[in-house]
């Protein structure tokens, strides 16, 4: 995010704010009302004004006491009548050994974060923040919900003292708009075996990673494979099949092999083989494994026929690992990319598709990362066998295997979607097929996805075919000083975030897409994203578009959904997204918890916190007081409401994508997680036009505690 000082934002409880530009004036004096004088216009339970009692003394000497019997009571009261203007809502409260876990809401969207009533003695809860609104002149209304209790609560009561309204900015035109984005998608049609590698061989042979392509002098078709007897042994592959057809359908003849490993060539093994057509020559890049899994080779070998082939003198084209292999090479104007699995770091790490580009197919670029998998590990993961085609103006990839387990995702092949070749990571994944090993064939009009592998029974061929439809939806929100893209579907998130702190509409990046994205996300049974935030079962939007509520957001096959809030409104002199997190756990999650937590995905260079501009990807112990984003004359940060979530165990950063998760559950090994209800924290991210802003960071640190 760039911009001018006067911006910040706040998110997960977030808010987009213009750093406060002092205490409020003579005229923004809070109002305060006493609860039991509000008029009462609904409730599901009965609503006494209570007097003081207990050993306890309330405000005017009484209470507005909600006698709730069950979770989801609720009353509805009036708000007095104030200007016009984004206010913050406070009020006094009470806890008792049978009082219930409450959430707020004006004119029947929610505001703020959980209350839990719950206390072993009858106490006044003093100035608590029950959350932000954009009030128009005139009437509204305060919905107090019971939503559940505490396990030490024996009881869904509720009392309310005083009620507090602070105006801390005019009221702004925001416009919100729902979107949907229409796209193109792929479905694979039945599969039929084309090609059995077993004809004419005493056992039954297997093709795994392979590749078709059309001889362009005779209009014939070509394959070529790993092949090995079965079952899989990759450590043994030291063939590539050959078999020869008139058209991708077949019928495919049986040829020699092509190539065979070459020990003095450094080949041990040899795997997954591409071949592109350019000027006359076949260009094969292949993997040629070796004990050193670090430092896999890729190496070419080219032919004028399809038949004989000769390796090149400048292999390896380079090295890389764990296991870099599967080559796929395409053109992208003007230059060839080449495509391929590894991992972040050559000893292993997060599975990765690598690229590295050339113009003349032989010297290679150093390498760069299209797509980063959360999950981490060595050898196979979720990045192997690249694919990546053109429709129209977007690009299409395929990847395998789609999820941690192997053996059940070994058949699964995810595609993503991108305007951009070079740029997967946040992109939307646009359909999961039934394929390993998948291959891409255009053969006129016609499209085919291929599918091979161990115990596969040999090549098989499937048409594919694109329909349109709908591949994402949400809402574009917008004032002068803002933009954001909140994705609703198929995955919840804020895909991106750009500012303008001078209101004008020159808006620049905030936050982005550019890996994880800006969203919440669960690891459960060991670290990492193993369950994404998806589609929420209910959206609520105000009035006026300034809150949008998506609620009952699931996550992945856990028991776990979350409500996700998110405001925008004027603060001082910028704009405003406030977000809010509350989490439900259902039910025991499938293994231990390791982390709960909201990932802000910066777009600036740097990223550090109060100690240092730019921490090293890794763990700081405990919540921070902010985190910031830095470039030149820019400055993003994250402050944190402090203890707005139920706890606050981490704080990791990723150097690499300027990230931050913010984990309130942070456990290695994992916990449990009772059933319950949870507020999941506060955030606000602000901007300034100075790098490594401290002074302005420590304001907007102030400015989210300051309770109305």
């Amino acid at each position: 995010m760039r911009g001018v000082r006067i911006l910040s934002v706040l998110l997960l409880g977030a808010a987009l704010v213009a750093a406060p530009a002092g205490p409020a004036g003579a005229a923004d004096e809070p109002v305060r009302v006493e609860a039991e004088s509000l008029s009462i216009v609904g409730a599901t339970a009965p609503v006494e004004v209570q007097p003081n009692c207990c050993g306890v003394g309330w405000s005017g000497g009484r209470q507005l006491w909600l006698r709730g019997v069950r979770a989801g009571d609720s009353v509805t009261v009036t708000l007095p009548p104030v200007p016009a203007g984004q206010y913050d809502i406070g009020g006094v409260l009470t806890r008792a050994p049978d009082y219930g876990i409450l959430r707020f809401a004006v004119d029947g969207v929610a505001i703020g974060q959980l209350f839990d009533g719950y206390a072993p003695t009858v106490r006044r809860a003093a100035a608590v923040p029950l959350g932000s609104a954009a009030l128009t002149a005139g009437g509204h209304r305060l919905t107090v919900t019971v939503t559940g209790r505490s396990a030490s609560s024996v009881g869904f009561l509720a009392g309310l003292d005083t009620v507090t309204l602070r105006r801390v900015g005019p009221l702004a035109t925001v416009t919100t708009t729902p979107y949907e984005t229409i796209g193109e998608t792929p479905t694979r049609g039945a599969l039929t075996r084309v090609y059995d590698p077993s004809v004419g061989e005493p056992v039954n042979w297997y093709h795994n990673d392979h590749t078709i392509v059309k001889n362009e002098q005779t209009g014939g078709w070509h394959v070529f494979a790993i092949t090995h007897p079965e079952p899989g042994a990759p450590l043994d592959e030291k063939l590539f099949g050959h078999a020869t057809a008139p058209t991708p359908t077949g019928p495919w003849t049986k040829q020699p092999p092509a190539l065979a490993a070459n020990r003095g060539a450094g080949e041990h093994w040899i795997w997954a083989p591409h071949v592109v057509h350019h000027n006359g020559v076949y260009y094969m890049f292949y993997a040629a494994g070796n004990p050193d899994f670090a430092n896999y080779r890729i190496h070419l070998a080219t032919s004028t026929d399809l038949f004989t082939w000769t390796r090149s003198p400048a292999n390896p084209l380079f090295t890389d690992g764990w296991e870099g292999r599967d080559p796929m090479v395409t053109r992208v104007g003007d230059r060839w990319v080449m495509y391929y699995t590894a991992t972040s770091s050559p000893t292993g790490g997060n599975h990765v598709v690598a690229y590295r580009t050339s113009t003349d197919l032989r010297t290679w670029s150093a390498r760069a990362i299209a797509y980063s998998s959360p999950f981490t590990g060595r050898a196979g993961g979720q990045t192997e066998s690249p694919f990546v085609v053109r429709r129209g103006d977007w690009y299409y990839l395929f990847v395998c295997c789609d999820g941690t387990d192997y053996g059940a995702a070994y058949r699964r092949t995810a595609v993503y979607r991108s305007p951009d070749p070079l740029r997967f990571d946040g992109a939307e994944k646009v359909g999961v097929l039934d394929a390993h090993a998948a291959e891409v064939v255009v053969d006129g009009p016609n499209w085919y996805l291929s599918h091979a592998g161990w115990g596969q029974g040999g090549l098989w061929l499937a048409p594919l075919t694109w329909s349109t439809g709908v591949v994402a939806r949400g809402y574009t929100v917008s004032t002068g000083f803002l933009r954001a893209d909140v994705r609703t579907w198929p995955h919840a998130r804020i895909a991106s975030l750009a500012v303008d702190p001078m209101g004008g509409g020159a808006y620049r990046p905030a936050l982005d897409s550019s890996h994880r994205g800006t969203t919440p996300y669960l690891a459960v049974g060991r670290f990492d994203v193993t369950d994404r935030a998806g589609a929420p079962s209910r959206i609520d939007v105000s009035a006026d578009g300034s809150r949008i509520d998506l609620v009952g957001i699931p996550f992945g096959d856990e028991p776990v959904t979350a409500d996700w809030l998110l405001t925008l409104a004027p603060r001082w002199t910028g704009p405003a997204l406030q977000s809010d997190i509350t989490w439900s756990v259902n039910g025991s999650p499938t293994a231990a918890v390791w982390e709960v937590a909201l990932n802000v995905d910066g777009a600036l260079p740097a990223v550090g916190d109060p100690v240092m501009e730019g921490r090293p990807t890794g763990d700081v112990t405990g919540m921070q007081p902010w985190t910031m984003t830095t470039g030149p004359d820019i400055s993003v940060v994250a402050v944190h409401r402090w203890a707005s979530a139920w706890r606050g165990d981490n704080t990791w950063y990723d150097a690499g994508h300027a990230m931050v998760a913010w984990q309130p559950l942070w456990r290695p090994g994992g916990t449990a997680w009772a059933p319950g209800r949870y507020p999941g924290g506060t955030w606000r991210f602000v901007a300034s036009g100075a790098r490594r802003d401290v002074g302005f960071a420590d304001a907007a640190y102030a400015a989210i505690n300051a309770i109305p």
